[in-house]
Protein backbone atom coordinates (compact mmCIF):
# COMPACT_ATOMS: atom_id res chain seq x y z
CA UNK A 1 0.00 0.00 0.00
CA UNK A 2 1.25 3.52 -0.89
CA UNK A 3 1.67 6.23 1.50
CA UNK A 4 -0.97 8.34 -0.03
CA UNK A 5 -3.30 4.96 0.07
CA UNK A 6 -3.04 5.03 4.06
CA UNK A 7 -4.00 8.99 4.01
CA UNK A 8 -7.14 8.05 1.91
CA UNK A 9 -7.62 5.41 4.36
CA UNK A 10 -6.93 7.24 7.29
CA UNK A 11 -9.44 10.26 5.97
CA UNK A 12 -11.92 7.51 5.01
CA UNK A 13 -12.62 6.22 8.46
CA UNK A 14 -13.37 9.39 9.74
CA UNK A 15 -17.10 10.11 10.46
CA UNK A 16 -17.36 12.93 8.32
CA UNK A 17 -16.07 11.80 5.40
CA UNK A 18 -17.50 8.36 5.21
CA UNK A 19 -19.67 9.11 2.42
CA UNK A 20 -17.21 10.69 0.55
CA UNK A 21 -14.45 8.42 -0.56
CA UNK A 22 -14.42 6.98 -3.78
CA UNK A 23 -11.95 5.38 -6.22
CA UNK A 24 -9.99 3.52 -3.42
CA UNK A 25 -8.05 0.43 -4.55
CA UNK A 26 -9.38 -3.21 -3.43
CA UNK A 27 -6.54 -3.82 -0.81
CA UNK A 28 -7.36 -0.43 0.20
CA UNK A 29 -11.07 -0.89 -0.41
CA UNK A 30 -11.07 -4.18 2.05
CA UNK A 31 -9.34 -2.51 5.13
CA UNK A 32 -12.27 0.02 5.35
CA UNK A 33 -14.23 -2.61 4.70
CA UNK A 34 -12.98 -4.38 7.99
CA UNK A 35 -12.16 -1.08 9.79
CA UNK A 36 -15.55 0.40 9.35
CA UNK A 37 -17.33 -3.40 10.58
CA UNK A 38 -15.16 -3.38 13.42
CA UNK A 39 -15.88 0.45 14.80
CA UNK A 40 -19.64 0.01 14.18
CA UNK A 41 -19.77 -4.01 16.00
CA UNK A 42 -16.73 -4.45 17.87
CA UNK A 43 -18.05 -7.30 19.83
CA UNK A 44 -19.18 -9.33 16.73
CA UNK A 45 -15.05 -10.47 16.28
CA UNK A 46 -13.98 -13.57 14.79
CA UNK A 47 -11.74 -15.77 17.09
CA UNK A 48 -8.39 -17.10 15.10
CA UNK A 49 -5.33 -18.41 16.86
CA UNK A 50 -1.56 -18.61 16.51
CA UNK A 51 0.91 -20.53 17.79
CA UNK A 52 2.96 -18.21 20.10
CA UNK A 53 6.35 -19.78 18.53
CA UNK A 54 5.20 -18.86 15.10
CA UNK A 55 5.13 -15.47 16.19
CA UNK A 56 8.19 -15.52 17.95
CA UNK A 57 9.78 -16.54 14.48
CA UNK A 58 7.81 -16.06 11.44
CA UNK A 59 7.79 -18.17 8.32
CA UNK A 60 9.54 -16.62 5.05
CA UNK A 61 8.34 -14.21 3.31
CA UNK A 62 9.53 -14.73 -0.07
CA UNK A 63 11.09 -18.31 -1.53
CA UNK A 64 14.22 -18.47 -0.25
CA UNK A 65 15.25 -20.46 -3.03
CA UNK A 66 16.69 -24.04 -3.89
CA UNK A 67 18.60 -24.55 -0.43
CA UNK A 68 18.51 -26.99 1.81
CA UNK A 69 17.42 -25.31 5.03
CA UNK A 70 16.50 -21.71 6.17
CA UNK A 71 15.83 -20.29 9.38
CA UNK A 72 15.30 -17.23 11.31
CA UNK A 73 16.06 -16.68 14.97
CA UNK A 74 14.40 -13.78 17.65
CA UNK A 75 16.87 -13.87 21.05
CA UNK A 76 17.64 -17.82 22.29
CA UNK A 77 14.67 -19.27 19.70
CA UNK A 78 15.55 -20.51 16.23
CA UNK A 79 12.98 -21.51 13.63
CA UNK A 80 14.13 -23.83 10.93
CA UNK A 81 12.91 -25.53 7.65
CA UNK A 82 13.61 -28.13 5.59
CA UNK A 83 11.49 -27.72 2.88
CA UNK A 84 9.80 -30.87 0.62
CA UNK A 85 12.37 -32.15 -1.94
CA UNK A 86 10.98 -32.29 -5.66
CA UNK A 87 12.55 -35.30 -7.39
CA UNK A 88 11.28 -34.06 -10.64
CA UNK A 89 12.70 -30.51 -10.74
CA UNK A 90 15.48 -31.28 -7.98
CA UNK A 91 14.24 -28.36 -6.13
CA UNK A 92 13.49 -27.50 -2.52
CA UNK A 93 9.77 -25.94 -2.20
CA UNK A 94 9.18 -23.90 1.07
CA UNK A 95 6.52 -22.48 2.33
CA UNK A 96 6.00 -18.67 2.10
CA UNK A 97 4.38 -15.67 1.89
CA UNK A 98 0.65 -14.91 2.99
CA UNK A 99 -1.00 -17.87 2.00
CA UNK A 100 1.00 -20.44 4.43
CA UNK A 101 -0.16 -17.95 7.09
CA UNK A 102 -3.77 -17.90 6.89
CA UNK A 103 -3.54 -21.40 6.34
CA UNK A 104 -1.53 -21.67 9.60
CA UNK A 105 -4.10 -19.92 11.25
CA UNK A 106 -6.77 -21.81 10.29
CA UNK A 107 -5.08 -25.29 11.44
CA UNK A 108 -4.27 -23.92 14.91
CA UNK A 109 -7.73 -22.65 15.29
CA UNK A 110 -9.54 -25.80 14.44
CA UNK A 111 -6.89 -27.51 16.61
CA UNK A 112 -7.81 -25.15 19.50
CA UNK A 113 -11.14 -25.57 18.84
CA UNK A 114 -12.07 -29.36 18.00
CA UNK A 115 -8.85 -30.54 20.45
CA UNK A 116 -7.89 -32.90 17.88
CA UNK A 117 -5.19 -34.39 15.44
CA UNK A 118 -7.35 -34.93 12.48
CA UNK A 119 -8.95 -31.57 10.90
CA UNK A 120 -11.59 -31.61 8.22
CA UNK A 121 -11.35 -28.77 5.40
CA UNK A 122 -14.57 -30.07 4.00
CA UNK A 123 -15.66 -31.29 0.83
CA UNK A 124 -15.78 -27.72 -1.13
CA UNK A 125 -12.80 -26.39 -2.18
CA UNK A 126 -14.27 -23.02 -3.19
CA UNK A 127 -15.38 -23.15 0.35
CA UNK A 128 -12.46 -23.84 2.21
CA UNK A 129 -10.97 -20.88 0.19
CA UNK A 130 -13.17 -18.71 1.46
CA UNK A 131 -13.00 -19.41 5.03
CA UNK A 132 -9.01 -17.97 4.44
CA UNK A 133 -10.08 -15.42 2.88
CA UNK A 134 -9.14 -16.03 -0.42
CA UNK A 135 -10.89 -15.64 -3.82
CA UNK A 136 -11.63 -18.97 -5.33
CA UNK A 137 -12.69 -17.24 -8.80
CA UNK A 138 -9.72 -15.49 -10.26
CA UNK A 139 -7.80 -17.67 -12.82
CA UNK A 140 -4.40 -17.77 -13.82
CA UNK A 141 -1.08 -19.12 -12.86
CA UNK A 142 -1.06 -16.43 -9.94
CA UNK A 143 -4.77 -17.55 -8.93
CA UNK A 144 -5.42 -18.00 -5.02
CA UNK A 145 -6.96 -21.77 -6.35
CA UNK A 146 -3.50 -22.66 -7.39
CA UNK A 147 -1.07 -21.28 -5.04
CA UNK A 148 -3.15 -22.65 -1.77
CA UNK A 149 -2.81 -26.09 -3.35
CA UNK A 150 0.89 -25.55 -4.19
CA UNK A 151 1.42 -24.12 -0.53
CA UNK A 152 -0.53 -26.26 1.58
CA UNK A 153 1.67 -29.63 0.02
CA UNK A 154 4.72 -27.21 0.78
CA UNK A 155 3.88 -26.64 4.45
CA UNK A 156 2.36 -29.83 5.09
CA UNK A 157 5.40 -31.85 3.69
CA UNK A 158 7.98 -29.61 5.27
CA UNK A 159 10.18 -29.91 8.85
CA UNK A 160 10.17 -27.71 11.42
CA UNK A 161 12.33 -27.23 13.73
CA UNK A 162 12.61 -24.93 16.97
CA UNK A 163 16.22 -24.83 19.10
CA UNK A 164 16.05 -22.90 22.15
CA UNK A 165 19.38 -21.98 23.98
CA UNK A 166 19.32 -21.67 27.78
CA UNK A 167 21.88 -20.00 30.39
CA UNK A 168 21.60 -20.89 33.29
CA UNK A 169 24.63 -20.72 36.30
CA UNK A 170 27.24 -19.93 33.94
CA UNK A 171 25.96 -23.07 32.10
CA UNK A 172 24.54 -23.20 28.61
CA UNK A 173 22.28 -25.92 27.32
CA UNK A 174 20.22 -27.01 23.94
CA UNK A 175 16.92 -27.91 23.62
CA UNK A 176 15.22 -28.53 20.00
CA UNK A 177 12.22 -29.99 18.90
CA UNK A 178 11.71 -31.07 15.05
CA UNK A 179 8.62 -31.96 13.78
CA UNK A 180 6.27 -32.79 10.34
CA UNK A 181 3.60 -30.24 10.43
CA UNK A 182 0.70 -32.90 8.77
CA UNK A 183 2.59 -36.50 7.82
CA UNK A 184 -0.64 -37.85 6.63
CA UNK A 185 -3.23 -35.60 4.42
CA UNK A 186 -6.17 -37.11 2.19
CA UNK A 187 -7.14 -33.95 -0.35
CA UNK A 188 -10.28 -34.95 -2.54
CA UNK A 189 -10.64 -31.61 -3.94
CA UNK A 190 -10.69 -31.63 -7.86
CA UNK A 191 -8.29 -28.57 -8.24
CA UNK A 192 -9.21 -28.49 -11.88
CA UNK A 193 -12.76 -28.17 -11.44
CA UNK A 194 -12.74 -26.58 -8.24
CA UNK A 195 -16.46 -25.45 -8.29
CA UNK A 196 -17.54 -29.67 -7.83
CA UNK A 197 -17.43 -31.05 -4.62
CA UNK A 198 -15.92 -34.02 -3.58
CA UNK A 199 -17.77 -37.22 -2.77
CA UNK A 200 -15.54 -37.51 0.57
CA UNK A 201 -14.44 -35.06 2.88
CA UNK A 202 -10.74 -34.00 2.63
CA UNK A 203 -8.75 -34.13 6.07
CA UNK A 204 -5.16 -33.16 7.55
CA UNK A 205 -3.07 -35.58 10.27
CA UNK A 206 -1.43 -33.03 12.17
CA UNK A 207 1.34 -34.86 14.06
CA UNK A 208 1.49 -35.10 17.64
CA UNK A 209 4.76 -33.06 18.46
CA UNK A 210 3.11 -30.12 16.28
CA UNK A 211 -0.52 -30.56 17.58
CA UNK A 212 0.94 -30.02 21.28
CA UNK A 213 3.42 -27.31 20.26
CA UNK A 214 0.12 -25.14 18.71
CA UNK A 215 -2.42 -25.85 21.16
CA UNK A 216 -0.22 -25.16 24.02
CA UNK A 217 -0.61 -21.43 24.44
CA UNK A 218 -2.11 -20.26 21.06
CA UNK A 219 -2.78 -16.32 20.97
CA UNK A 220 -6.01 -15.14 20.03
CA UNK A 221 -6.65 -12.57 17.08
CA UNK A 222 -9.20 -11.38 15.07
CA UNK A 223 -10.21 -12.85 11.56
CA UNK A 224 -11.54 -9.66 10.62
CA UNK A 225 -8.41 -7.87 10.78
CA UNK A 226 -6.67 -11.16 9.70
CA UNK A 227 -8.90 -11.26 6.16
CA UNK A 228 -8.21 -7.29 5.93
CA UNK A 229 -4.17 -7.48 5.94
CA UNK A 230 -4.23 -10.44 4.19
CA UNK A 231 -2.19 -9.26 1.25
CA UNK A 232 1.00 -8.89 3.25
CA UNK A 233 3.02 -11.34 5.45
CA UNK A 234 4.66 -8.57 7.12
CA UNK A 235 0.83 -6.91 7.79
CA UNK A 236 -0.10 -10.41 9.37
CA UNK A 237 3.16 -10.99 11.32
CA UNK A 238 3.13 -7.31 12.54
CA UNK A 239 -0.26 -7.61 13.86
CA UNK A 240 -0.04 -11.10 15.27
CA UNK A 241 3.15 -9.63 17.08
CA UNK A 242 1.46 -6.60 18.27
CA UNK A 243 -1.31 -8.50 19.51
CA UNK A 244 1.04 -11.31 21.42
CA UNK A 245 2.93 -7.94 23.02
CA UNK A 246 -0.12 -5.85 23.97
CA UNK A 247 -1.15 -9.32 26.50
CA UNK A 248 2.11 -9.39 28.20
CA UNK A 249 2.24 -5.79 28.44
CA UNK A 250 -1.54 -5.78 29.79
CA UNK A 251 -0.66 -8.56 32.23
CA UNK A 252 2.85 -7.13 33.42
CA UNK A 253 1.66 -3.55 33.41
CA UNK A 254 4.80 -2.30 31.61
CA UNK A 255 5.86 -1.46 28.27
CA UNK A 256 7.10 -3.55 25.87
CA UNK A 257 10.04 -2.65 23.45
CA UNK A 258 11.73 -4.40 20.46
CA UNK A 259 14.47 -2.85 19.27
CA UNK A 260 14.99 -2.83 15.21
CA UNK A 261 17.89 -4.98 14.84
CA UNK A 262 15.70 -7.50 16.84
CA UNK A 263 12.74 -6.79 15.20
CA UNK A 264 14.57 -6.82 11.52
CA UNK A 265 16.47 -10.45 12.57
CA UNK A 266 12.56 -12.30 13.65
CA UNK A 267 10.47 -11.12 10.72
CA UNK A 268 12.52 -8.75 7.94
CA UNK A 269 15.53 -10.70 7.43
CA UNK A 270 14.10 -10.59 3.44
CA UNK A 271 14.75 -6.80 3.95
CA UNK A 272 18.88 -6.83 3.03
CA UNK A 273 18.86 -2.40 4.53
CA UNK A 274 17.70 -2.15 8.08
CA UNK A 275 16.23 1.67 6.89
CA UNK A 276 14.25 -0.02 4.31
CA UNK A 277 12.76 -2.48 6.46
CA UNK A 278 11.93 0.78 9.20
CA UNK A 279 10.20 2.16 6.38
CA UNK A 280 8.37 -0.56 5.77
CA UNK A 281 7.32 -1.34 9.48
CA UNK A 282 6.20 2.08 9.75
CA UNK A 283 3.57 2.06 6.78
CA UNK A 284 2.25 -0.86 7.88
CA UNK A 285 1.67 -0.33 11.53
CA UNK A 286 -0.82 2.49 10.16
CA UNK A 287 -2.55 0.16 8.09
CA UNK A 288 -2.96 -2.27 11.10
CA UNK A 289 -4.24 0.88 13.51
CA UNK A 290 -6.88 0.66 11.04
CA UNK A 291 -8.35 -2.67 12.01
CA UNK A 292 -6.70 -2.42 15.53
CA UNK A 293 -7.36 0.90 16.97
CA UNK A 294 -7.37 0.60 20.94
CA UNK A 295 -3.74 -0.71 20.53
CA UNK A 296 -1.04 1.69 21.85
CA UNK A 297 2.26 1.47 19.59
CA UNK A 298 5.07 3.77 19.45
CA UNK A 299 7.93 4.14 16.77
CA UNK A 300 10.77 5.88 17.62
CA UNK A 301 14.06 5.74 16.86
CA UNK A 302 15.43 2.73 19.83
CA UNK A 303 12.05 0.48 17.93
CA UNK A 304 8.86 -0.80 18.46
CA UNK A 305 6.92 0.20 22.14
CA UNK A 306 3.88 -1.94 22.53
CA UNK A 307 1.84 -0.13 25.87
CA UNK A 308 -0.34 -1.78 27.85
CA UNK A 309 -4.20 -1.39 25.93
CA UNK A 310 -7.50 -3.11 25.35
CA UNK A 311 -6.80 -6.20 23.59
CA UNK A 312 -7.95 -6.68 20.20
CA UNK A 313 -9.97 -9.94 21.05
CA UNK A 314 -12.12 -9.60 24.71
CA UNK A 315 -10.94 -11.61 27.55
CA UNK A 316 -12.46 -14.75 28.17
CA UNK A 317 -15.44 -14.55 30.65
CA UNK A 318 -17.77 -16.96 32.67
CA UNK A 319 -17.68 -20.27 32.28
CA UNK A 320 -15.07 -19.33 28.73
CA UNK A 321 -12.73 -18.05 31.15
CA UNK A 322 -13.25 -21.01 33.33
CA UNK A 323 -12.10 -23.53 30.63
CA UNK A 324 -8.97 -21.13 29.85
CA UNK A 325 -7.61 -21.43 33.59
CA UNK A 326 -8.02 -24.89 33.37
CA UNK A 327 -6.31 -24.84 30.29
CA UNK A 328 -3.36 -23.23 31.72
CA UNK A 329 -2.72 -25.02 35.03
CA UNK A 330 -2.79 -27.97 32.78
CA UNK A 331 0.31 -26.43 31.12
CA UNK A 332 1.36 -24.98 33.99
CA UNK A 333 1.67 -28.36 35.76
CA UNK A 334 3.21 -30.07 33.01
CA UNK A 335 5.95 -27.67 32.85
CA UNK A 336 6.77 -28.34 36.58
CA UNK A 337 6.91 -32.12 36.26
CA UNK A 338 9.38 -31.44 33.19
CA UNK A 339 11.46 -29.81 34.98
Amino acid sequence: MTPNEEDELAFAISASAMDEVGGLSPVAMRLLEAATDMQQSPDSYERAFLARQLIQCTFPHSDPGNVPIWSRTNGNLTLSIRPLYDEESASHKYPYGTIPRLFLYWMVTEAARTKKRRLYLGTSYPDFMRKLGLNPSNGGVRSDSRRLKDQIERMLRATISFKQTYKRDGKTGDAWLDMQIGPEAVLWWNFDKGSQNSLFESYIELSDKFFSAITSSPIPLDLRALRALRNSPLSLDLYSLICHKTYSARKDGDTKTIPWDGLHRQMGSEYKELRNFRQKVIATVKKIRLVYPQMKVDLSESGMHIHPAPLAIPERTGGEAQEFLAIEASIVKRRRIAK
